[in-house]
Formats: structure tokens, sequence, C-alpha cells
């Protein structure tokens, strides 16, 4: 069976210097640059909505959790 979910992980500093790190999962594992770009942004903008005092987003693909 093929997983088609995509686990990322995703650590926002905060302006106070605060490093929130979770994992955030998406309905969809894209298979292009394309997509893998715009699942990127999603997420940036997701993390951006969520933490208005952000400082600086990372977004890192991952095999967890």
């Amino acid at each position: 069976m093929q997983n088609t979910t995509a686990t990322y992980l995703v650590s926002v500093t905060t302006e106070d210097k605060n490093v929130i790190t979770f994992y955030r999962t998406m309905p969809t594992k894209p298979t292009t640059q394309r997509g893998r770009i715009a699942q990127r942004d999603r997420l940036t903008k997701w993390a951006m909505k969520e933490y208005p005092n952000w400082h600086e987003i990372d977004i890192q693909p991952s095999t967890a959790p």
C-alpha cells in the first residue's frame, strides 16, 4: 500500500527568539518539483497565519513520526 501523505518538520522562530518545532502532515505527497514548492508555500502561509509574531520559518521534509 502506497503512502499518500507527506510529513514535514516545521520550525518557527518568533520575534522573542523562542523556537517552536512540530510535525505537520499534509494529505498529499507531491511528486514534482513544482508540487513540492507549492506544498512548502502552503505550509509557510499556514505558519505565518498561526504565528503572527514569526521571525523565521524553516520547513524540512520528514520521514517521521
